[in-house]
């Protein structure tokens, strides 16, 4: 499933970029991102005391819980934090294979239509109330709340919606499917495969201060301060308490990059999570990083109807956009390391096609000839809402744009609403995309299906690729995948910029190298293990 980000403006550093990523999936101009996942605006909270002894501390760079504790608000980048405290039907492991977690077998049918899982026996959510197929039915008949982020791309309308969920039997759950879905446990891992318990989601206000999961620890909520400091201690009747290594873990909200920096550095915090640009090289020299790629830095065209502006109803309008982008040359001067692209699917992930970035390279004669198919010889204007100042990365492309006609125009928000509202008013956003493993899925539950698309504008020859990713396996879903990827980027529904990197520090005295969750842009906490 998708990645959104964890909203936090992104800096001009010229290092290799640290994705300011997290909760879903996505950028600073994500209206659905800000409300579900925006951080503590002032400073963060200090980091907590040195880790004791079976202690895990954990510094974060945005509040991990905002808008409360029930984790299908949040996308999946807020997985590392919610994962401790809730269990997910399916979960993504440190290579970025999707295990069985809370299933313990599924099925599909012939057609892949219908999907049948058999659930764990003896799982208890902290009220004593067992797992069962119909509080597993509960959660997942609550995908039709448009709040519940986590449920992008099963909900109503979107490419991998569920139709219905059926009690078999009180271990077993059936789930149909809109369409075929060979690999629907894709659909169901992590945050979206979050199950919580009956008491949540009989009344799902009580999670705005409580808990309500069947995870290996409980929030400590004498030890918690909202936005500042979370406590979590192991609840050791949990079914999986024995896989997880620490008696309790802290989480710190520590806005602040510097500070988030000198945290890790000082040994104040075990790991610290998502690093600045700005503050890497400060970290590696001190203690120890790990990276991973993933994260899509581009314009999502938000609209393709010339509903906000009539020069965007042109597919050779958007094209010439791609064209006169320069990635390799704002790469070179302000993100060494990073991966120019002119593609959205990350380069480790299925689908991907060297091709596409040769076809569609800079080429600014391109760009004029089809403004010129498009009627627009003296080019157009594209607005873009900006908090503060314009990104770097905006300005520079703002001077490539000029160069073939295209006039990029910052307006700057008077209110986070303005800035919230982005998605209906301006034709395009900018800001780095968590793209992750699972491009088929950003594509269902974000670019065609979420907010990227609120005109709920239609393309055959993106909608056609997407079914058959969602419904085949092997060199067929390969291929589907392939098509998929150049489909996006050819009819212009997405500029991409370039692929841009994941940063985490840790102090490597304390505990050993930590993993992300495949190409996602979020730790596997429960992996993570003292230093030997």
């Amino acid at each position: 499933m998708i990645t959104i980000s964890r909203l936090r403006p992104r800096s001009s550093a010229t290092r290799p970029m640290s994705v300011r990523i997290g909760a879903a999936t996505i950028a600073l101009a994500t209206a659905a991102t800000l409300a579900a996942c925006g951080g503590n605006g002032g400073g963060g909270g200090g980091a907590g005391s040195a880790s004791a002894e079976g202690t895990l501390t954990f510094a974060y760079d945005s509040d991990a819980a905002p808008n409360g504790y029930d984790p299908l608000l949040y996308s999946q980048g807020q997985f590392t934090f919610f994962s401790a405290m809730y269990d997910a039907l399916f979960v993504t492991n440190a290579q970025g294979e999707i295990e069985p977690s809370l299933v313990t077998e599924f099925s599909n049918n012939p057609e892949n239509t219908q999907t049948t899982l058999t659930l764990r026996e003896g799982v208890t959510f902290t009220d004593g109330s067992p797992l069962d197929a119909e509080v597993v039915k509960a959660n997942l008949d609550r995908r039709s709340d448009p709040d519940l982020e986590g449920y992008g791309s099963i909900a109503p309308g979107q490419a991998a919606e569920i139709t219905d969920v059926t009690v078999q039997d009180p271990q077993t759950v059936v789930i149909t499917w809109g369409q075929p879905q060979a690999r629907p446990e894709s659909n169901l891992v992590d945050t979206a495969g979050v199950i919580v318990g009956p008491q949540g989601v009989a009344d799902p206000t009580t999670l705005e201060t409580t808990p309500d999961g069947s995870g290996a620890y409980t929030l400590d909520a004498d030890e918690t301060t909202r936005a500042s400091t979370y406590t979590l201690v192991k609840n050791d009747d949990a079914w999986a308490a024995d896989e997880w290594t620490y008696d309790s873990i802290v989480f710190d909200v520590i806005t602040d990059p510097q500070a988030l920096a000198n945290a890790v550095v000082s040994g104040q915090a075990d790991v610290a999570t998502i690093l600045d640009p700005t503050v890497i090289d400060l970290v590696e020299e001190r203690q120890s990083t790990v990276s991973v790629g993933g994260t899509i830095v581009g314009f999502p065209v938000t609209d393709k109807t010339g509903a906000t502006n009539p020069a965007f109803a042109n597919e050779a309008a958007r094209l010439a956009m791609i064209y006169a982008t320069d990635r390799e040359a704002l790469v070179n001067d302000l993100h060494d390391g990073s991966r120019p692209t002119s593609q959205l699917f990350p380069e480790a992930a299925a689908g991907f096609d060297p091709a596409i970035d040769e076809e569609y390279a800079y080429d600014p004669d391109r760009a004029r000839e089809l403004l010129a198919e498009a009627g627009l010889q003296d080019g157009f204007d594209v607005n873009m809402t900006v908090l503060g100042q314009p990104d770097q990365d905006a300005v520079v492309i703002q001077s490539q744009w000029a160069e073939v006609g295209i006039r990029l125009n910052f307006v700057t928000a008077t209110s986070t609403d303005q800035l919230f509202a982005a998605v209906q008013t301006d034709p395009v956003i900018f800001g780095p995309f968590s793209v992750g493993a699972n491009p088929a899925g950003f594509v269902a539950g974000v670019l065609y299906g979420g907010f990227m698309n609120t005109q709920g504008a239609t393309e055959p020859e993106i909608e056609q690729p997407l079914g058959a990713a969602l419904g085949a396996t092997g060199d067929a879903q390969t291929q589907a995948l392939t098509d998929l990827n150049r489909a996006i980027t050819a009819n212009g529904w997405f500029i991409p910029v370039y692929e841009d990197f994941t940063y985490a520090g840790y102090n490597a005295e304390s505990v050993a190298e930590p993993a992300f969750a495949g190409t996602n842009n979020y730790l596997v906490l429960a992996d993570i293990q003292p230093a030997s």
